[in-house]
């Protein structure tokens, strides 16, 4: 889900931005599916005129899908954590890219 308003545990930024909200691919074709959404994200950015793409995902285990957005061209910009329903803590990155 791409939107132009980014979720409140974001830090507000002054360039226009979209924020990739959800981005779900199949772990078998994980990579190529994430340069061809984040491809189509950029794209929408241009249209738009946004100058930022931000996104967050989860941070666990070794740090992997943080690895992979920043292979996108992504910056790793706010570590934190977030408390969702169940009361177990998520632990997350804030990214961002330049389009």
């Amino acid at each position: 889900m791409l939107t132009d308003e980014a979720p409140e545990f974001a830090p507000p930024v002054d360039d226009p931005e979209l924020y990739l909200h959800f981005l779900v691919t199949r772990m078998r074709q994980r990579q190529l599916s994430m340069a061809a959404l984040v491809a189509d994200v950029r794209a929408e950015a241009v249209r738009r005129g946004a100058r930022l793409i931000r996104t967050h995902c989860w941070a666990g285990e070794d740090g992997r899908l943080v690895r992979e957005y920043e292979e996108l061209g992504f910056t790793a910009t706010l570590e934190l954590e977030v408390l969702p329903w169940d009361g177990t803590f998520w632990p997350g990155q804030v990214l961002q890219t330049r389009v």
